[in-house]
Order: C-alpha cells, then sequence, then structure tokens
C-alpha cells in the first residue's frame, strides 16, 4: 500500500482518490491472478493462468492510464473554467465602462445638438432674417445632418439603457395611425426633393386605442421611414400602411429602394449590422437604428420583420402589435 501511494504521488504528482484506488485495484487483481499460476493443477492450467495475468497486467496499465488522463484534464477544464471566469469578470467591468461612457458621451452631445436644431429652424423661419435660396439648401443639409447626429445620440443612449437594464417605458392609451401619420408628414418635405413619392394608407375605420409608449414608438416609425427614404432612390415610391384585425395592428413601410439580399435580413436587426450596399451609400451610420426598433416593438409585445425580393427590388419592414396584450 505504502509503495502505491508513493508511486502515485511521486509519478503523477496526483493525491486524487481514484487514481489511487484504479492503482489497487489492478495492483490486486494482478497479485490474485500471478498467485492463481502456482497453484494451477495442470500445465495447460498454468498457461492459461499466465495468459489471463499478462491480459489483466495491460489492461490494468490501460485503465490506470485512462483515469489519470481523466483526471489531468478534469484538473485542465477547472483551470480553464477559472481563467474564462476571470475573463468573465474583466469583460464585464469593461462592458460596465462602455455603457457609462456612452451614455455620459450621450447626454453631453445631446444638448448641443439639440441647441444647434433650435438656432437653424429658428434661421429656416425667417428670425435672423431673410434666407437667400443661395444659403437655403446648404442650410437644410445642415439641418439634416444634424437630425441623424441626433438620432444616432438617442439611438445610443437607447442602447446604453437597454444593456443596464434601465429602460422605462410609459405607457399610455395612443392611436398608432397618428403616430406614423406625424412621422410620414415629417418626411414629406424630404422625400419631395429626393422626388420620391411619401404616401400613408391606413383603413377607413379608426383603429384602436392601445396602451404603448408614445415617443418609443414614434422612434420606430422615424427609423423604419428615415431608411426607406434615404436608400429609396430618385423617382421611387414609399408606401406606409396600417391595417387591423381583430387581433393585430400591422404597421408597414414599403419602399422601390435598394433592397436586400435574403442572407442579410436576418442579421439586419442585430448591433451594428449594416447592410453591405447600404454601407456604400451611406458611410455614416453605425447599424443601431433596426435593433433599437427592434428592442423596442418586442417590449411592446410585438414583433418586427422584414422581405425583400432581392437587390435592387426594394423592401418592405413590417411592426406587428397584438392588440389583445394591449388593448385598452
Amino acid at each position: 500500500m505504502a509503495i502505491l501511494f508513493t508511486y502515485a504521488i511521486l509519478k503523477h504528482h496526483l493525491f486524487d482518490l481514484k487514481v489511487i484506488s484504479t492503482e489497487i485495484f489492478s495492483a490486486l487483481l494482478a497479485l490474485a491472478l500471478f498467485l492463481q499460476i502456482f497453484f494451477a493443477d495442470t500445465t495447460r492450467m498454468q498457461l492459461l493462468s499466465t495468459i489471463i495475468f499478462l491480459g489483466a497486467v495491460g489492461f490494468g496499465i490501460l485503465l490506470v492510464r485512462s483515469v489519470i488522463k481523466e483526471v489531468q484534464n478534469r484538473e485542465e477544464l477547472e483551470r480553464l473554467a477559472q481563467e474564462l471566469s476571470a475573463a468573465n469578470e474583466e469583460l464585464k467591468k469593461l462592458d460596465r465602462a462602455k455603457s457609462e461612457f456612452i451614455s455620459i458621451a450621450s447626454h453631453q452631445l445631446r444638448t448641443p445638438l439639440s441647441i444647434i436644431k433650435g438656432y437653424i429652424s429658428m434661421m429656416q423661419e425667417g428670425s435672423f432674417g431673410r434666407i437667400t435660396k443661395k444659403f437655403a439648401e446648404p442650410l437644410r443639409r445642415v439641418y439634416l445632418s444634424n437630425e441623424r447626429l441626433i438620432k444616432l445620440v438617442n439611438d445610443l443612449l437607447d442602447l446604453s439603457r437597454m444593456e443596464g437594464g434601465r429602460m422605462r417605458y410609459d405607457m399610455k392609451p395612443a392611436q398608432l395611425s397618428l403616430i406614423v401619420a406625424s412621422v410620414v408628414e415629417e418626411f414629406q418635405q424630404i422625400a419631395q426633393s429626393k422626388e420620391v413619392a411619401l404616401r400613408f394608407k391606413k383603413e377607413e375605420k379608426n383603429d384602436p386605442a392601445v396602451r404603448l409608449d408614445e415617443e418609443k414608438m414614434r422612434q420606430v416609425a422615424f427609423n423604419l421611414i428615415d431608411n426607406a427614404v434615404r436608400y429609396t432612390p430618385k423617382g421611387g415610391s414609399i408606401t406606409v400602411t396600417l391595417t387591423v384585425n381583430p387581433y393585430h395592428l400591422l404597421f408597414a413601410v414599403a419602399d422601390t429602394g435598394i433592397g436586400l439580399e435574403k442572407k442579410e435580413i436576418n442579421s439586419l436587426f442585430q448591433k451594428f449590422v449594416r447592410s453591405r450596399e447600404v454601407s456604400r451609400i451611406h458611410a455614416e451610420g453605425v447599424g443601431l437604428g433596426l435593433y433599437v426598433a427592434r428592442r423596442i416593438v418586442e417590449d411592446h409585445g410585438g414583433r418586427i420583420w422584414a422581405k425583400s425580393e432581392g437587390r435592387g427590388k426594394g423592401s418592405t419592414f413590417f411592426v406587428e402589435l397584438p392588440i389583445k396584450k394591449i388593448f385598452v
């Protein structure tokens, strides 16, 4: 017993009971079979006992080695698990730092951007004097660029809140048609300047008032219509529809724009994902708008998806909200 313990400790550097027990069992089995050779009555039985003894020795060696290997693998897995746990904790710290930085930076940007927007609006309205045609178009472009920056800041703030579990919704009765109509009206001038037809169609009957966060749902509609206007070429058209059935409200934005490849649709609503063609046409986006829209819609108990026949064949984005879950 002392020899076997010393062997296991020095040879394998282990105090593992599993290894020691296997070695003891193998040694005792080999000893019993070895003694059986001398107690055999005939030469034939001695030969058979010798063969069995040698087979048991070989099997015992393989068994001990497999147990040692298993113990080593287990220790390696435990070591890797500890390292992975430490790395995971470090990643959590970095992620918290990233979220805090995004939140602080976004808050700091929000105020000056809102001030810029206010001054540009006042200039366009003539509060500081008449704007000539020469400066009207550049001023409009500055306004649109500032709007996109505000949208990006809002998306970053929402992303930070979502990842930190701090996203809050002010759920009140509202009509989705009124929200969509106001967003469509906001984009009419931009669409006209691009010579893109933008239409809003809804059923004659009024859609029911449902409980939703009006500001957040407006953000969803803004993201979808903004993308449609931005990526629909001159002479194209965008049709926004709202249909009602006993169970759902269905809001859709269909355009004749650049379209989507089928392999892109599955990943379109993930963080920082943009279509390859979209990235080529407009390099300033970061791929957050659709991700934020998906999270908002899902938090309202709905779903969002897209369809397209392929590149250059336009695309349609759908938002479906269950009436029964949020019906007032």
